[in-house]
C-alpha cells in the first residue's frame, strides 16, 4: 500500500486498500481514535501484560471485522517495545472456511518453529526427536502418499524430517479437503501429545528470549473472521485446549460470540478480554456524533488531498459508512473508479451515492427475510440494547448491526436503514 497522501484520483486506490497499518505507513496514516472509541485498548493491554509478565495470560480481543484490531495490535507492539517478543500470525495462512482446533495447534507449532529458525534459536535434540517421532507415522505417510525415495530425498533437502513434513501438512491445511480431515482424525487421539510438543517448543524458545530480557507473546489474528458454527466449536467446545499453552496469547475473537448466552462460559476459560467498538458517527437518538465524524474526516484527510472531492462528497462518505472503516475505504475506491470512468477531475457526490448503493445491494443479497423483524425492532428501539439470540449474532457477523462505543448499544448500518426505508418498514421518509 502507498505510504504517502494521494494527490491524484488513481493514487486514492493505493491508499484505500483494506490492509492494517504497519511500520511502513503508520506514521503517515495513523489517526488517534481513543477518545472517540472511549478507550485506549493498546495501553490497557500493555499494562495488563506488563503486570502479569511472569504468568502466561490468555486474552480475547474482540471487535467487528475491519474495526482496527490489527492496528491496535501494532500499537501494542510499539508500546511494549523490547521487553516483549511478539509472534504474530494469521489463520488465513490455511483455509478458514474449514477450520478447527487441530489446524490452530498445528499453525501455532509451525509459526513458533519458523520464528525459532528466524532468530537462530538452538532447539533441543529431544524436542526435535519427539516431533519426528510424532509425525513419522505410517498413517501420516500413507495419507500424504509419500514414497520412501521421495521422503529420503526431500528430507535431506528440507533439513530434517519435521521440517519436511510440516511443509507438506501446511500445504494440505491450506488447500486440501479430504486429506486434511484424515490428518485431523489421525491427530485427534494423540492431541495431548501434540499440545505437549507445542509447549516443549514454547518452553525452549521462551527460555532463549528470557536470556535477552524478553517475554514471549503470541498474537493469533483473524479468528474473528470465522463462521459462526466454527467459532462456537473453537471457543466454546475447545476453550480448554486454547488455555493449555505455556505462553501469553492474544486470540482475536468474533464480536457476535459476545452476544451468545454462552459468553460467560467462554470467558471463564480465559484470563481477560478487551472489546474494540466501532466509532459512532450517530448517537442513539439519530443525531450526528460530531467527535466520531471528525475522526473519520481526519482519517480521510491523512490519506487523500481533500480537493480531489466535490463539496459534500466526504461528508456523504462518512455518513454512509456507519463508522465501518472497511466500508468507508471500499466506497472511496468504488467512487474513484466511477469518477474516473466519467472522466471527472474530482470524486463526485453522485459517485459516492452509487458506491453506497453497492454496499446496500450487498446487504439486500445476504440478509434473509427472516431477519427483517429483528432489524425493524432494533431500529425502533430507543434503548438500542437488543437481547442476545441467534438472529442478532448473524446480523452482527455480517455487520448489518454494529456495536458502538461508550455505553453499550447497537445500531443499524446506514445501508440497512435505507433498505428498510425502501421496504416501508420505518417511519422515515426517503
Amino acid at each position: 500500500m502507498q505510504n504517502y497522501q494521494a494527490k491524484t484520483l488513481p493514487e486514492i486506490l493505493n491508499v484505500t486498500e483494506l490492509k492494517p497499518l504497519n511500520h511502513d505507513n503508520f506514521q503517515s496514516f495513523f489517526v488517534e481514535t481513543d477518545q472517540a472509541r472511549g478507550k485506549n485498548i493498546a495501553l490497557h493491554l500493555k499494562y495488563y501484560f506488563e503486570s502479569k509478565k511472569d504468568t502466561p495470560q490468555k486474552v480475547l480481543f474482540m471487535g467487528h471485522r475491519g474495526s482496527g484490531k490489527s492496528t491496535e495490535l501494532f500499537r501494542l507492539e510499539q508500546f511494549l517495545g523490547h521487553a516483549f517478543k511478539l509472534v504474530r500470525f494469521s489463520i488465513k495462512e490455511v483455509d478458514i472456511i474449514d477450520f478447527n482446533y487441530i489446524d490452530l495447534i498445528f499453525l501455532l507449532l509451525d509459526k513458533l518453529y519458523e520464528q525459532a529458525l528466524s532468530d537462530h534459536i538452538q532447539l533441543h535434540d529431544k524436542l526435535l526427536a519427539n516431533l519426528n517421532q510424532f509425525w513419522n507415522d505410517k498413517k501420516f505417510i500413507q495419507i500424504l502418499n509419500i514414497s520412501k525415495a521421495e521422503m529420503n530425498a526431500e528430507v535431506k533437502m528440507s533439513g530434517g524430517f519435521w521440517n519436511f513434513i510440516r511443509l507438506k501438512v501446511k500445504a494440505i491445511f491450506r488447500t486440501g479437503v479430504e486429506i486434511k480431515e484424515e490428518i485431523r482424525r489421525t491427530c485427534t487421539p494423540k492431541i495431548s501429545q501434540l499440545i505437549q510438543q507445542t509447549n516443549d517448543l514454547i518452553d525452549n524458545i521462551r527460555n532463549e528470549y528470557v536470556k535477552k530480557d524478553q517475554t514471549l507473546l503470541v498474537v493469533i489474528e483473524d479468528l474473528d473472521k470465522l463462521d459462526i458454527h466454527i467459532a462456537e466449536d473453537l471457543f466454546l467446545k475447545r476453550s480448554n485446549i486454547l488455555g493449555q499453552f505455556n505462553t501469553h496469547i492474544i486470540y482475536t475473537f468474533p464480536i457476535f460470540l459476545h452476544y451468545s448466552e454462552f459468553f460467560n462460559t467462554i470467558s471463564e476459560s480465559f484470563d481477560h478480554y478487551e472489546l474494540l467498538s466501532m466509532i459512532k458517527i450517530t448517537n442513539k437518538d439519530n443525531t450526528p456524533n460530531i467527535d466520531g465524524r471528525q475522526i473519520l474526516n481526519q482519517i480521510i484527510e491523512k490519506r487523500v488531498l481533500t480537493q480531489l472531492f466535490e463539496d459534500r462528497a466526504i461528508d456523504a462518505l462518512v455518513s454512509y459508512s456507519g463508522g465501518v472503516l472497511r466500508h468507508l475505504f471500499r466506497m472511496m475506491s468504488n467512487a474513484v473508479l466511477s469518477s474516473l470512468v466519467a472522466q471527472s477531475e474530482r470524486v463526485t457526490v453522485a459517485a459516492v451515492k452509487t458506491a453506497f448503493d453497492d454496499i446496500k445491494s450487498g446487504f439486500e443479497r445476504s440478509i434473509e427475510p427472516k431477519y427483517m423483524t429483528t432489524l425493524t425492532q432494533l431500529y425502533k428501539d430507543n434503548d438500542k440494547t437488543p437481547l442476545p439470540d441467534s438472529d442478532l449474532r448473524a446480523l452482527l457477523n455480517c455487520m448489518a448491526v454494529i456495536e458502538y462505543n461508550g455505553q453499550r448499544w447497537c445500531g443499524l448500518h446506514p445501508a440497512v436503514i435505507r433498505m428498510l426505508e425502501e421496504r416501508g418498514l420505518t417511519c422515515i421518509s426517503k
